[in-house]
């Protein structure tokens, strides 16, 4: 027997070693993936700049930086500002500071939250806006060919609207949202989408000098636009053209005010003209308007309303029984003109572009 078969056989180690390099390829890879992701993440956020900038918006992203490792992806800003146009007017704006996130293993959800207050000044002092609030979140979910949802929520916003040639206007509520989505009943050739707006407990004096109502005004909208496809590229007025010519239309499925024991309701359908006015009809439900109505000359009283303008206009009175009957009344936008039944009220439609 030789030396060499006596000697006890030495168990190889790299398998020990196997879990350990495992662990730092997957680490490694993972943070090269996570910085790829971070890259993608800002060249989209470039891209963005460079659609505001073909649209006339310059922005600034002081401190930008990108974070969030190893499961998140985040973009702050510090109090983002811009110059530029907004409409028809040119002027500066900025918002608080700005934080874009998303999960790297969800990367089709992604949502914001921006810091208080939005601000913008026209240049030639017709506008000076400002909207706080205490919380703003907004998110932004994508699927499979497109859009899946847009959200935005808005607690607690105030608003006041001042300008060299305009009453000061200040207006605060409870809560206000919105929300987008594709209309799921639709054709995709009719590219529908839904839109959904609620405003809770809002209070501007305005309003209650306009309606000589006190207290605070709920409401929901719930509405559909048609061929929202063409709406796209161009400024706005390129848009809005763009989607008429398609033969874009707004479906209002569902409108309702409340203010103290005033009641609108409404549904119909409006679109664009060929000289850029809105058109179409729609339906009214009015409840509890007596005081404002009182203010535009009209008899007090429900019933007394229902008779003078149900009959005359249209619209289908009330029956009997009291101050809380409804009046029902048509409301037609054709050729710039407002009717209402035969009668034409004294409003002008001018064209929105």
């Amino acid at each position: 027997m030789t030396d060499h078969a006596l000697k006890p056989v030495r168990p190889s180690r790299w398998k020990l070693y196997l879990p350990l390099a495992a662990v730092v390829a997957l680490g490694v890879g993972w943070s090269i993936f996570w910085k790829v992701a971070a890259g993608m993440t800002e060249s989209g956020l470039d891209d963005w700049f460079a659609q505001e900038r073909s649209l006339g918006r310059e922005w600034t992203c002081p401190n930008r930086s990108v974070g969030g490792y190893p499961f998140r992806l985040e973009v702050r800003c510090a109090a983002p500002s811009f110059t530029g146009r907004i409409g028809a007017m040119v002027g500066a704006g900025s918002v608080g500071d700005v934080l874009v996130a998303a999960n790297i293993y969800n990367p089709s959800l992604i949502l914001a939250e921006v810091g208080s207050p939005l601000a913008f000044k026209a240049q030639d002092g017709s506008l000076d806006l400002s909207l706080a609030w205490t919380q703003l979140q907004a998110s932004h979910r994508i699927r499979k060919g497109g859009l899946d949802r847009d959200s935005l929520e808005i607690d607690g916003p105030v608003l006041r609207v001042a300008g060299a040639d305009r009453p000061v206007f200040t207006a605060k509520a409870d809560l206000f949202e919105a929300h987008l989505r594709p209309n799921p009943d639709r054709a995709p050739a009719v590219s529908a989408m839904d839109l959904a707006l609620r405003v809770n407990q809002l209070e501007a004096p305005a309003l209650d000098a306009l309606t000589g109502a006190s207290g605070p005004l709920d409401a929901v909208l719930a509405a559909t636009a048609l061929q929202t496809d063409a709406a796209r590229g161009g400024n706005l007025a390129q848009r809005l053209e763009n989607w008429r010519a398609a033969g874009g239309e707004v479906e209002i499925r569902e409108a309702k005010l409340a203010k103290g024991e005033a009641r609108v309701e409404a549904s119909g359908a409006l679109e664009l003209d060929m000289a850029h006015r809105l058109a179409g009809r729609v339906e009214f439900e009015l409840t509890g308007l007596a005081p404002l109505l009182q203010r535009l000359g009209v008899p007090a009283g429900n019933v007394a309303i229902g008779g003078l303008l149900g009959g005359l206009l249209g619209g289908k009175a009330p029956a009997p029984g009291g101050a809380r009957g409804a009046l029902r009344l048509p409301l037609d936008l054709n050729q710039g003109h407002a009717m209402i039944g035969p009668i034409r009220l004294p409003v002008v439609l001018n064209p929105l572009y």
